[in-house]
Parts: C-alpha cells; structure tokens; sequence
C-alpha cells in the first residue's frame, strides 16, 4: 500500500515511555520517507484528516476512540504509548512492534477489521459526533438523577436511573461491561443497551427494559424528562444538550471504522 500522508493524533506526553513512543513512530516514519502531520487529539478538527492515507493515534484508548470520530474511510491503527499503565484495548501496536506492522500495510500484509459504529439524532437532526464505544445519556452531574422515557420494539417505559449506555460490541467491553459484565463478540451484528442503577420506588418500579441486545434494523427511542440532560459519545467528545421534550433516536450506523488489526 503506498502511504503518501500520515497523520498521527497523539495525547500529550507526560511520561518519559510515552514521549519515547512518539518519537520511536514519528522515526520510524522519516526512517522509511514518508510525510505525517501531528495532530493534538484535544484540537482535533476534520480538515486535518482530509487526503491522510493512515490515521496513527498514539495514547490509550481514548485517543483512539477520539481520531475515529473524524475519520471516513481512512485505515486507523492504535499505538500503545504505555503499555505497562494504558489498558490499550484498542491499540494493537507499540514502539517495539510499530515498525512490523507498518512494513506489513506497505507490503498489503495487513488485515482490517471493520468496527461498527453508533450514530445519534436529536430533535431528527443527526450530531456531527459517531459513536465507537457507546452514547450515554443522563444528568450532566452524576449526582443528579436522570428521568427519560425509553422507547424499545414497542416498549414503553418512563425511568429513573443513573442514565443509560447504548454500546456498540466494541463498547460492551468498556464501560457498559462495568454495568452489567455482559459483552458482545467483536464480530457481532447486534448492539446493546444497559440501564446504569435504576431507581425502583412506589412510582417508578417493575422496569422490563433494563438491558438488551438489538439487531441492525432496531432503533432505541428517549425522550428526555431531564432539566440538565446531556447525551455524548465516547466520553470523548462535546456534550450535546439533551433537555426536558428532546428526542433522542440511536441506532447502528452504515459507517466502520476500517481498524488495522
């Protein structure tokens, strides 16, 4: 495969492991002529991301999930830059393997593993922000409870919770598997949902819809009851305002993350 541009999307090192990284990659790269750009995931915007061959994001998890808001179809590869105290669930690489694994996407050695994505509307207007992992919807404090209506094949149900995690199989691993240790094969066509502590009292009790697995065609339904809701995707990006009558519809999205595996 010819990489005519890179873009590397780093976290800001601050340990001496993690500045080695990125400069093991960035060398690596200059060793075999091949032009990159650095991109802050923190200043991260579409434009950078335009006519890149490879996407290399250069952190943990969370630069990852992070670089792949803003791809299309661009190949996307994760580098651990500290594996000893990163989870890295994501990241396949490191600064002693990265040089392998480039050689192995020159030379067309490489598989690509399709990763699905979640895609949100509010209102019927679809956020600019695609999910990897999962949305969450609730309170904006977490010490505030979240009331919403869900609405799932037909089902009705006004909840109050600690609010509600929509996950792909990739995020049944990540937070939603803290919730309810219940997770999805990463090549699994279905996606979840995961109520977070509901709240069961005289008013609000017998929850039927509490966490469950839907196909492709299904689509999950909130109307917020929230004077301070938010929804965001991947705990990674903006906040979208998720107030008292908005609607909220999340389903799985067409789009994939074209992940180097």
């Amino acid at each position: 495969m010819e990489l005519n541009s890179i873009l590397i999307v780093y976290t800001i090192p601050r340990t001496k492991a993690q500045k080695l990284s990125l400069k093991t990659v960035k060398n690596i790269l200059e060793k075999y002529k091949i032009d990159y750009k650095l991109a802050n995931r923190d200043r991260l915007a579409k434009s950078q991301f335009k006519n890149k061959d490879l996407i290399i994001a250069v952190g943990g998890d969370g630069t990852f999930l992070r670089a792949a808001q803003f791809i299309e179809q661009q190949l996307l590869i994760g580098v651990n830059s500290d594996a000893e105290n990163k989870e890295g669930f994501l990241m396949n690489t490191n600064k002693n393997n990265f040089e392998n694994k480039l050689k192995k996407i020159i030379n067309n050695k490489f598989q690509i593993k399709k990763l699905p994505r979640l895609e949100a509307y509010i209102d019927n207007k679809k956020i600019e922000t695609p999910a990897l992992n999962e949305y969450f919807i609730g309170a904006r404090k977490s010490y505030h409870a979240a009331k919403y209506n869900l609405q799932i094949n037909g089902k009705k149900e006004t909840q109050k919770s600690s609010g509600i995690l929509i996950a792909t199989p990739i995020g049944s691993n990540a937070w939603a598997k803290s919730c309810c240790n219940k997770t999805l094969p990463l090549n699994s066509k279905l996606y979840q949902f995961v109520v977070r502590e509901p709240y069961e009292g005289k008013v609000f009790k017998n929850y039927e819809l509490k966490y469950g697995m839907l196909t492709k065609d299904k689509v999950i339904t909130i109307i917020s009851e929230m004077l301070d809701g938010i929804l965001v995707a991947d705990s990674v990006s903006r906040e979208y305002n998720f107030k008292n009558k908005r609607k909220a519809i999340i389903k799985l999205s067409n789009k994939y993350v074209n992940a180097v595996w």
